[in-house]
């Protein structure tokens, strides 16, 4: 069930302003990446500038990082 379909978001419709989505990335690779990152605490740019990670992953990281901002970036624009 996607969160649009849900009783708590049709119960409170009005009063969200935005939905970021996340995609719905390859679970082995970006998913992994994903998951790591955050069970590390660390932030995109500390993953991403994490020497000790693989450049794949951190490119992978850089692509979802981008992916989300922009979502972030375009629902600020609309707010404004």
């Amino acid at each position: 069930k996607h969160f649009e379909e849900m009783k708590v978001y049709l119960d409170n419709k009005k009063r969200v302003a935005a939905i970021i989505k996340i995609p719905d990335y390859k679970a082995e690779t970006f998913g992994q990446d994903l998951k790591e990152m955050l069970q590390a605490k660390l932030t995109f740019d500390d993953a991403i500038n994490k020497a000790d990670l693989t450049i794949m992953m951190r490119q992978r990281l850089k692509i979802v990082k981008g992916q989300l901002f922009d979502q972030l970036e375009s629902a600020a624009t609309v707010l404004s």
